[in-house]
């Protein structure tokens, strides 16, 4: 019993250390964004491509953003302010399947990192509103983007809908 609570003790010590870290996101309004920015666009390899959302990078911090991904998979157009960001950004994610674009704030440590936007689409486009999933995580002087299809559109788009046929 002695060794648990001596357990929970560090655990409690060291988990406050773990959270300086972690990248947070937090809903914005589009309209909010203002700076200049590194814009990424990640896929885009087709009209209404599901894996496709966007990463406003700030350029003014110490903080890069880069996608855990294949060169071929994204796209960097460098030092654009929030106009001209925003101008490819609605030309990229609008269209008749979108509904809306989500803004994310990316921040680490209580500073503004950069922003992420995705469509949101039409329930009846793919079953689900958000198909991309993304997780966040600093190493160093970076931010690291996970990026991963949803499996339920994956299988619509790879496979037919039929999960049989992934193995």
């Amino acid at each position: 019993m002695k060794l648990i609570r001596i357990l929970i003790f560090i655990g409690l010590l060291i988990l406050p250390l773990n959270l300086h870290g972690e990248v947070l996101l937090n809903q914005c309004n589009v309209a909010d964004i203002k700076g200049s920015f590194n814009l990424i666009i990640y896929s885009n390899s087709f009209i209404n491509d599901p894996e496709t959302f966007l990463v406003l990078d700030k350029v003014d911090d110490m903080v890069k953003i880069v996608p855990y991904a294949s060169e071929f998979k994204y796209r960097t157009m460098e030092n654009l302010t929030e106009k001209e960001a925003l101008k490819i950004a609605e030309e990229i994610l609008k269209s008749a399947y979108v509904s809306s674009i989500k803004c994310s704030a990316i921040s680490v440590g209580g500073n503004l990192a950069g922003y992420e936007l995705k469509p949101i689409y039409f329930p009846w486009v793919f079953g689900i509103l958000e198909p991309v999933e993304t997780v966040y995580k600093k190493e160093g002087d970076s931010i690291f983007i996970f990026i991963r299809l949803n499996p339920y559109v994956e299988r619509q788009l790879y496979f037919g809908g039929d999960s049989d046929k992934e193995n």
